[in-house]
């Protein structure tokens, strides 16, 4: 059985001190890496522009740069942590930046892998809230 999560609004939801902090807790991110990933993290802007027309510049205090290279790795790296809560509940996964897939052999008692899965999935809402 299969559950797909498609977390896509997270690029947008990435808070900049969690993921500097986790890159240098989790990953040994320091000195001049550390701030060189800091820097290209915040003190960001953004504006939506169709044809001559241009909205107001607003700044960014969340997320990391959807379309660039190192966002898929960023946001990665900002999620690592979830691997903790997937496995502890024996169920099986696989990621890719915001695309989460859950799964588990169907066994004779299809309520508990169901009920496996739905609890797994709830644990996954709760830690991204």
């Amino acid at each position: 059985m299969l559950l797909a999560l498609d977390m896509s609004v997270v690029f947008d939801a990435v808070d900049h001190s969690v993921l500097c902090k986790c890159a240098q807790v989790e990953f040994v991110v320091n000195g001049t890496v550390l701030d060189w990933l800091q820097s290209f993290v915040t003190d960001r802007s953004q504006y939506i522009a169709i044809g001559d027309e241009r909205s107001e510049t607003a700044n960014l205090s969340s997320g990391v740069p959807q379309g660039s290279i190192l966002g898929p790795i960023l946001l990665a790296l900002y999620v690592s942590p979830i691997d903790d809560v997937i496995c502890s509940r024996a169920i099986k996964y696989h990621q890719y930046a915001d695309d989460i897939m859950l799964y588990i052999t169907l066994a004779t008692n299809r309520f508990y892998v169901l009920s496996s899965l739905t609890e797994c999935s709830d644990a996954v809402l709760e830690w991204f809230l």
